[in-house]
């Protein structure tokens, strides 16, 4: 697996304190004197961060594939992870033949096929993923959304039949026949690349499950690879897709890797005698140039970039076959031909600038909300421990006193943060009154002077709506800018609360945060459960005045505000926008004429102003709404930490002063200060 050298290095660091913060927990699980809990939780929690470690190892960057069917995506992604492999079988009439076998299904059914990921890992792994990986699948009745065990280096014809529901569904195991699968996930020990790809069939997907998942995929990405087959060009049809991958890349800044693929299928002359997969290359680009355009009507190389990279994945496959052959001088040829180390390269240049180090904080932050809470609890029976009787005894005093203050005043602390929060939404929404007029003066002279029923034109004109609603939330006075003020006012206004009722800032520090900054105290919160994420959601919006949010789509709303995606979560909107579009697109075969047409995409305007002011709203109360739960949950964990130091002090005051207790003091000093190097490490590792 090659990783850049920087990036390396600061993984390499990361392992070694992993691996301290697992020895630590395991150490503080064996104290004496610990709560009846205590060992059970701390060796599960090694577990994690031994998880951690292994996703460390393995996962610098996630990338969503994106293209039609059939376009190449999973043979691609099989060859991008060295899982491709090309195999010699015999035909029914005796001949031989080639055929090559992927990590994945390489022709999807359309409606049919499920979003699937291959998900690297290092050889600390809990499972066999060696091979061809091992394969794990999530259904749509799975408990909690867990994923259920199928197996190592399955046989393509199982993958198959999860992956593609036209497939023999005998070939599952017996206990999975019959169920809706949701995804499928292969984890591989021997990847090439440390990504993570996620191999997604489009959006839109008439099972909303899917459709979920695939725009949950679009908000982990770090960044996009749309792929194209070698055998043909970009047309209409694939407009959809690709404006619904430009309005997601002009909210979240996402980069587009463009990929032209089996360019061995594609290696005939036409008639200018320019090899098919070259001109395919230079009429793909010329198509991106043309339709996506900025208001200057120069392309949008930002979105566009380079262009259309050709790759192969079998000439790889082959080169390797012919490298175990020792046919040395073709396998070189053909590996150079297949172009795929500069796909990598591409990929790993990605990782270098950014998304390797954001994966090592996100890492690192995860393993510091395990350890702090039970360094806290360390370091006051550490205190508890050197105290006299006397100091014990008004320690207990105040312990009592504080557990009744939370007791009293939680249930009013959330109702006054509800408040302050629906104050702060309504002024970040206000502007949304001058959205529609802003709009029908920047669009309705253009939309009647366009043929939008033809659909390249009609592309132009959303392309130009993107660009105008982008520019509109961004400026100075739009509702993005004042949402991100906003924002950061309310997380201060969850300081303040703090401080006021329990008027002890050292409390504010106890509480691990949720992954924005406050007070340089943020921590991620743990994972919910799809239900508790969709409770989430119900109760935003029922704070800032939505009757029916989004259906079935809770969770990945949840999921992108929990991500600390400041609004507007991209995939949201875009997929609004889309609705939209799709709905004009509808109607417009019982438009007869195209004044008709052209007023119905101007009345349009309207619903889309509305619809992404409702789910701006939502979108800004789940991030807040969720703020307020990690204060609750962090509240109640310190709740049950007064509670364990209550519970020691009493076991002071009735074992006084004694030898004892000295040796209990040696053992807990060496694992508090492990414990604070390793909180200090993992905080440079986040900034790093």
């Amino acid at each position: 697996m090659t990783v850049p050298r920087d990036v390396d290095e600061t993984r390499g660091e990361l392992r070694d304190v992993l691996d301290r913060s697992e020895a630590w927990l395991r150490d503080a699980a064996a104290l004496p004197e610990v709560p009846g809990e205590w060992p059970e939780e701390l060796r599960g929690e090694a577990s994690t961060v031994k998880r951690l470690r292994t996703r460390a190892a393995s996962t610098l960057i996630n990338v969503a594939l994106l293209g039609a069917f059939s376009s190449g995506k999973s043979f691609l992604l099989s060859g991008l992870q060295g899982g491709l492999e090309l195999v010699e079988v015999q035909t029914a009439d005796g001949q031989t033949a080639d055929k090559f076998v992927g990590l994945l299904p390489s022709s999807p059914v359309p409606t049919t096929a499920c979003p699937a990921s291959v998900v690297p890992v290092d050889v600390q792994s809990t499972v066999d993923a060696s091979g061809t990986g091992y394969l794990r699948v999530r259904f749509t009745d799975s408990a909690d959304g867990q994923w259920e065990d199928v197996g190592n280096s399955p046989a393509p014809s199982v993958v198959a039949a999860y992956a593609m529901q036209d497939a023999d569904v005998t070939d599952r195991l017996r206990e999975h026949r019959g169920r809706e699968v949701a995804e499928v996930e292969v984890l591989l020990a021997d990847a090439r690349l440390p990504a993570k790809f996620y191999d997604l069939p489009g959006y839109g997907s008439p099972n909303p499950v899917h459709d979920m998942i695939v725009r949950a995929a679009m908000a982990d990405a770090d960044c996009f690879m749309y792929v194209s087959h070698a055998s043909r060009t970009l047309s209409e049809r694939d407009l959809d897709l690709i404006r619904f991958l430009y309005e997601h890349y002009l909210l979240s800044g996402k980069r587009v890797v463009w990929v032209v693929t089996a360019i061995d299928s594609a290696s005939n002359l036409d008639l200018r005698n320019v090899v098919e997969w070259k001109a395919t290359i230079a009429r793909n680009n010329s198509y991106l140039r043309e339709n996506f355009t900025l208001p200057d009507g120069q392309p949008d190389l930002g979105f566009i970039g380079e262009g259309f990279l050709p790759v192969s994945p079998a000439l790889e496959a082959r080169a390797a076959k012919l490298e175990a052959e020792e046919a040395e001088a073709p396998a070189r040829r053909y590996r150079a031909e297949s172009r795929m180390d500069t796909l990598r390269q591409a990929i790993e240049d990605l990782i270098s600038t950014g998304t390797g180090t954001r994966h090592i904080a996100a890492v690192a932050a995860e393993a510091r909300v395990l350890l702090v809470p039970r360094l806290r609890v360390i370091e006051d029976r550490l205190r508890a421990e050197r105290l006299e009787v006397d100091g014990l005894k008004e320690l207990l005093d105040a312990q009592q006193q504080r557990l009744a203050l939370l007791d009293r005043e939680l249930p009013q602390l959330r109702e006054q943060l509800e408040r302050k929060l629906q104050t702060r939404i309504g002024r970040a929404v206000r502007p949304f009154g001058r959205l529609a007029a802003h709009l029908h003066t920047a669009l309705d002279s253009t939309i009647r002077q366009t043929d939008v029923s033809k659909l390249a034109r009609a592309n132009q004109v959303q392309v130009s709506k993107s660009q105008a609603l982008r520019a509109w939330m961004e400026a100075p006075t739009g509702p993005a800018t004042l949402w991100t003020e906003q924002f950061e006012a309310f997380k201060q206004d969850v300081v303040q609360a703090v401080e006021h009722v329990f008027g002890d800032k050292d409390l504010a520090g106890r509480l691990p945060d949720s992954v924005f900054d406050v007070n340089d105290l943020s921590l991620p919160q743990r994972p919910h459960r799809a239900t508790s994420a969709q409770d989430v959601v119900q109760r935003a919006a029922a704070l800032v005045g939505i009757v029916t949010p989004v259906a079935a789509g809770g969770t990945w709303l949840y999921g992108l505000a929990a991500a600390g995606t400041v609004f507007p979560p991209a995939g949201f909107v875009a997929g609004t926008a889309a609705m939209v579009f799709m709905g004009i697109q509808y109607r417009k075969k019982k438009i007869s004429s195209l004044q008709a047409l052209q007023e119905e995409w101007i009345s349009s305007i309207d619903i889309e102003v509305a619809t992404v002011k409702e789910q701006f709203a939502l979108s800004a109360g789940v991030q807040g709404t969720d703020v307020i739960d990690h204060l609750s949950n962090n509240l109640a964990q310190y709740r049950e930490q007064l509670e364990q130091t209550r519970d020691f002090v009493r076991q002071r005051i009735a074992n006084p002063e004694n030898q004892v207790r000295q040796g209990l003091i040696e053992q807990l000093e060496p694992v508090y200060e492990e414990g604070r190097a390793l909180i200090e490490a993992l905080r440079t590792l986040e900034k790093a």
